[in-house]
């Protein structure tokens, strides 16, 4: 399994939300923190997206491809 190593500098003051966070987290699982919040984030943007998409579906109604449905299945699985 292969692994990417990111430094992360977050400057005070400009997430004090996610510094909060953080700062209650122990030093060694910080990083698995910040990808559990990743991990959260990025569905969230995808449930978002599937959102937008659903909206302009009701705006503009078409038959549901069944591609479209298999695609969205494969995203949201796993998360």
């Amino acid at each position: 399994m292969s692994s990417l190593r990111i430094v992360v500098n977050i400057p005070a003051g400009t997430y004090p939300e996610l510094l909060a966070d953080l700062g209650t987290v122990a030093i060694r699982e910080r990083a698995e923190r910040l990808s559990v919040l990743a991990m959260i984030g990025l569905r969230d943007l995808r449930q978002g997206s599937s959102r937008d998409e659903a909206s302009a579906n009701l705006q503009h109604p078409m038959e549901d491809n069944e591609a479209d449905v298999k695609k969205s299945a494969k995203l949201t699985l796993g998360l």
